[in-house]
């Protein structure tokens, strides 16, 4: 029992539970009134999950999150089944463990956010408060409670800036060898890493040329069975450069910058307020800015750019955004609260 009570009173266990409270009821009202029918992507998982390989060939070798939903919904499903709701459209059972299978990703997403902040001297607190930007976006119910794939991305992300922050060779190589399987635009983020990891460069070529050998043999041999012709994952990734010219005029009118701005929303007031009240923020915001962020933020801006959806792509800014939020509350708390004292 005491062994037991201090895994469940950690840290970082604690995080990761208040993240999956956090995301569960909204996620949940969210697949009970969405239907994910209409939705091409969500139809497109979901096949993979029922083990129909004839799939789109922008998405179809996204098969982590699928094949973790496939397996909850063959263990638990009968019971879901017990829970389906009236009136629900599709297969419950099967959304629900998208549901689930999301939810615990995004929740250790936090966890690795958390962590982010805290890497930079912000205190648990303030960090915490910083992760609610993520927690209260509107996108991430969407992304835990509909049957996609970006909560895995998303962690992909989050240990390859971690990588690089605490140079953690463990966190480096786990976002090499799962990126390309969780998204392709992980091309984008592979520069990022092997410019800025701590990591001898010969060392690092050869783990991307073993991931890279790992997921286009994953890829051949998809199609070779599935009946496809070679390389036509390929040409369907291409076509999202048609994307950018429409993307470049959303991103610079007023309807686009509103949606990208929607993802942090009103907590963007916070550090508004410590530039215009905090003395000392914007010297903590810049002993804090390291190079490999703007990179990831030019990265970032690519994946906007090549995405049917500008304002989601950014929503993979996440870290940086709570990172920022979370400094300027620490950094307010430090200037009134310590004054008050």
């Amino acid at each position: 029992m005491q062994r037991l009570k201090k895994i469940l009173l950690h840290e970082y266990v604690l995080v990761f539970l208040f993240c999956f409270a956090a995301i569960q009821g909204p996620a949940f009202t969210l697949m009970d009134n969405y239907d994910q029918s209409e939705c091409i992507d969500c139809q497109t998982y979901q096949g993979i999950a029922q083990f129909r390989f004839n799939q789109s060939p922008v998405r179809r070798y996204r098969p982590i999150v699928p094949m973790a939903a496939s397996a909850v919904y063959h263990v638990l499903g009968p019971i879901f089944r017990k829970l389906q709701p009236a009136g629900f459209k599709g297969d419950f059972s099967l959304a629900l463990s998208f549901l689930l299978v999301n939810s615990i990703l995004l929740a250790i997403w936090g966890v690795l956010i958390y962590r982010f902040c805290k890497d930079y001297g912000i205190a648990p607190i303030p960090s915490l408060i910083g992760l609610l930007v993520m927690l209260s976006c509107r996108w991430t119910p969407y992304i835990a409670g509909a049957a996609l794939v970006d909560s895995l991305y998303c962690i992909v992300l989050a240990l390859a800036l971690l990588g690089i922050r605490e140079k953690n060779s463990k966190f480096t190589l786990w976002a090499i060898f799962l990126g390309p399987f969780a998204k392709e635009s992980f091309i984008f983020i592979a520069p990022l890493i092997f410019f800025f990891s701590h990591i001898a460069k010969p060392k690092l070529l050869i783990y991307f040329i073993l991931s890279g050998i790992l997921v286009f043999g994953f890829r051949y041999l998809y199609d070779h069975f599935a009946g496809f012709p070679a390389g036509s994952g390929l040409a369907a990734d291409v076509y999202h450069f048609t994307y950018v010219e429409e993307n470049l005029q959303k991103l610079f009118s007023f309807h686009g910058v509103y949606d990208i701005l929607s993802n942090p929303a009103v907590w963007l007031i916070a550090p508004l307020l410590a530039l215009w009240l905090v003395p000392g923020f914007k010297a903590a915001l810049k002993q804090r800015m390291e190079w490999y962020m703007l990179f990831f933020m030019a990265a970032i801006l690519v994946h906007m750019l090549l995405s049917g959806f500008l304002e989601r792509m950014f929503y993979l800014a996440m870290p940086l955004l709570c990172m920022v939020t979370a400094l300027a509350i620490d950094e307010g708390r430090k200037q009134y609260f310590a004054s008050e004292k």
